[in-house]
């Protein structure tokens, strides 16, 4: 259901509520770290909490 250009959908109790559009990707290892209501479809990069991957990828090039 579109509702003022937003995506949303209707859970049982018929309340509205926003999609989980937004998705962010550890930009070393491109993990999906977690999703996030947006408007729109968009990606985010951040970095895993650990940063092994961080280390691995810098070793790799």
């Amino acid at each position: 259901m579109i509702i003022s250009g937003e995506l949303s959908a209707s859970n049982e109790t018929g309340n509205v509520q926003k999609l989980d559009l937004g998705v962010v990707i550890c930009k070393w290892c491109n993990q999906v770290l977690t999703t996030i209501p947006t408007n729109g479809v968009t990606k985010i990069y951040g970095e895993c909490k650990d940063g092994a991957c961080k280390e691995s990828n810098h070793k790799n090039h």
